[in-house]
């Protein structure tokens, strides 16, 4: 489902032709809030900061709406590839993400994923113009995992999503749990699209377990603490939300989300620079960003200043400028895109706040501590990516 575009330049009969790039995501379901519209704004605000322009044309940004289907994705990003568009960013759910994965290989074309979480990305799937960006599965279960092994809780169920995302998050987890002497004592699946988890929360406080990890999606994750509480398995038992990002606390309540450990590599109130971009946006979109949004204008940006230096729209060249560039901005110091795409950055554990100790709106989370950049993601694997060098 494609959407019309804007230009951030100057438009006209005699305008050049547009320099196209896009975002494809969720636009209006399950995990809308995690990427969707709001990455749209992040970009446009991106491009407008730029200057409107690169290589002398109005930079246009299009959205499509995937409606997390690999085929409708798949085929959006296929079309705008062949219509000239030269960068796509966003894409999130992992059975669209690698398929656009492979597309970035046929067509030599760059695709930059912000919402996608799946580390096959930079390893058995990698390709020479694919950028993972913001985060991945890993990066974002390390801190909380970490978090939970450190105060002793070494036996753990998981609660995981039927999918390839849901699996690359329990097999990642699971090596990190085991690696720190824990034990993985039972799991279950659900559907995509399931609403009730009455059935496996039974089964995991059942189980006895520590810690209740849900190998899931931002989407699904309020509904299944939701629905444990009903069942009072909190505090006896801790759920691991491997997934949790900013809005989904906003949308939970401190008053559920409370005590829950997220791990991003970004949160709105850490600094006088985030501060002002979140206070930009806020009144641009509404709603404080979180880690993808905020993402999105760092990701457009550098990818404007490559096309930029390289003074072409050369997809080699310019994935190559990328790599070769650090990245610095309001939310990244001194970051690196590794060979494999892999953008290296540091994490942050961050607990949520009780309502008592909030004090506005927004302000829901509390630093913990930090995770190297180096630390936070897998070292890149030359047995998976041809792209690494052994």
């Amino acid at each position: 489902m494609l959407a019309a575009g804007f230009i951030a330049g100057p438009t006209g009969a005699s305008a050049q032709e547009p320099f196209k790039i896009g975002s494809l995501s969720d636009m209006s379901g399950i995990v809308v809030d995690l990427s969707g519209p709001g990455t749209v704004v992040a970009m446009q605000l991106a491009a407008e900061d730029f200057g409107g322009k690169v290589l002398g044309r109005p930079i246009q940004i299009l959205s499509a709406d995937h409606l997390n289907k690999p085929d409708v994705g798949i085929a959006a990003a296929r079309k705008w590839y062949d219509e000239g568009v030269s960068a796509i960013f966003d894409v999130g759910i992992t059975s669209v993400a690698l398929g656009v994965q492979q597309l970035t290989r046929d067509k030599n074309k760059i695709a930059i994923y912000l919402s996608s979480a799946s580390s096959d990305l930079t390893g058995k799937a990698c390709s020479p113009f694919g950028i993972h960006w913001t985060y991945n599965n890993y990066s974002q279960a390390l801190g909380v995992t970490k978090y939970y092994l450190d105060a002793g809780k070494k036996n753990w169920y998981f609660m995981t999503v039927d999918y390839a995302y849901g699996h690359n998050v329990q097999r990642d987890t699971t090596g990190m749990v085991e690696a720190g002497q824990g034990k993985i004592i039972g799991s279950a699946r659900h559907a995509f699209d399931n609403k009730d988890f009455s059935s496996d929360l039974l089964k995991a406080q059942g189980s006895g377990a520590n810690v209740i990890a849900l190998a899931t999606t931002t989407g699904h994750v309020a509904s299944i603490v939701k629905q444990a509480d009903e069942f009072g398995i909190r505090p006896k038992q801790e759920m691991a939300a491997l997934s949790l990002t900013l809005h989904d606390v906003k949308g939970m309540g401190l008053q559920t989300a409370q005590g829950l450990v997220v791990t991003a590599p970004f949160y709105w109130d850490q600094s006088e620079e985030t501060r002002a971009f979140a206070q930009r946006y806020k009144a641009r979109f509404g709603k404080m960003p979180n880690m993808v949004q905020a993402s999105a204008y760092g990701a457009v940006m550098h990818y404007l200043k490559a096309v930029q230096a390289v003074g072409a729209d050369d997809t080699a060249k310019v994935a190559a400028k990328m790599k070769d560039t650090p990245i610095n901005d309001f939310m990244t110091r001194n970051g690196r895109i590794r060979e494999d795409g892999r953008v290296i950055r540091d994490m942050y554990v961050f607990r949520v706040k009780a309502p008592s100790a909030s004090k506005s709106e927004w302000d829901l989370y509390e630093l913990v501590s930090t995770i190297p950049g180096e630390e936070a993601f897998q070292k890149a694997d030359a047995a998976a990516c041809p792209l690494v060098k052994g």
